[in-house]
């Protein structure tokens, strides 16, 4: 954001980094970082073994974890209504798995656990991590589809000597801004400020027809 907020919206210094115009902050959180950098430090050489080893079981605890939220089921009998109820959540209708059920509101992993039978003696860290998964999956899903749809448009590259002016449809602005910015892909073409998604959408289309 940094780079792109000097290069293509002409910032200039001082500039303040604040932790709300991170991209994909939804999936960069502070609780899952060893998950998603770990194996790159320890491809570095950075992680020592008992780190390492200590990483490797929690990874693991947090998989198996996750894969039995996923198949643990509770039917909607009254001794289980009458529990999820006493959590201030409505009574079941027809059996549903721990994982869709934690993400109601209100609804704790060790709570439903609880009503389920049996709370899995696990460490916080890794019984926390389980929750946040099958509590923001479909936020997160939709963050993993915007990355991939923001690596594809950083791969479709714009040759250097493209003609704006020669493209149909392209506001007065937007030639204007992409003439003088000159973006190396159409990802960094969609981050030009004046440079609305259906100028991209057609700077696609043209681009593709190009290919």
């Amino acid at each position: 954001m940094l780079v792109d907020d000097l290069v293509t919206r002409g910032t200039r210094e001082p500039y303040r980094m604040f932790t709300s115009r991170a991209e994909w902050r939804l999936l960069l959180r502070e609780d899952n970082a060893d998950l998603r950098l770990r194996q790159r430090g320890r491809g570095l050489g950075l992680v020592a073994d008992d780190a390492w080893g200590r990483f490797v079981a929690r990874r693991d605890a947090i998989a198996a974890e996750v894969g039995r939220l996923h198949a643990a089921r509770l039917a909607p009998t009254e001794a289980v209504n009458a529990g999820l109820r006493a959590l201030g959540t409505a009574p079941l209708a027809e059996a549903a798995t721990l994982w869709s059920l934690l993400r109601r509101p209100g609804l704790s992993w060790r709570g439903l656990c609880a009503v389920h039978g049996e709370v899995p003696a696990l460490p916080e860290d890794v019984s926390f991590q389980a929750e946040v998964q099958a509590r923001y999956e479909g936020y997160i899903g939709r963050a993993a589809a915007e990355v991939a749809r923001f690596r594809e448009q950083e791969r479709r590259r714009i040759p250097p000597g493209f003609d704006y002016a020669s493209v149909p449809g392209l506001s007065h602005e937007a030639r204007q801004k992409l003439a003088a910015v000159r973006p190396a892909s159409l990802g960094q073409a969609a981050r030009v400020e004046g440079v609305t998604p259906a100028a991209v959408s057609i700077l696609t289309v043209i681009l593709k027809a190009k290919a």
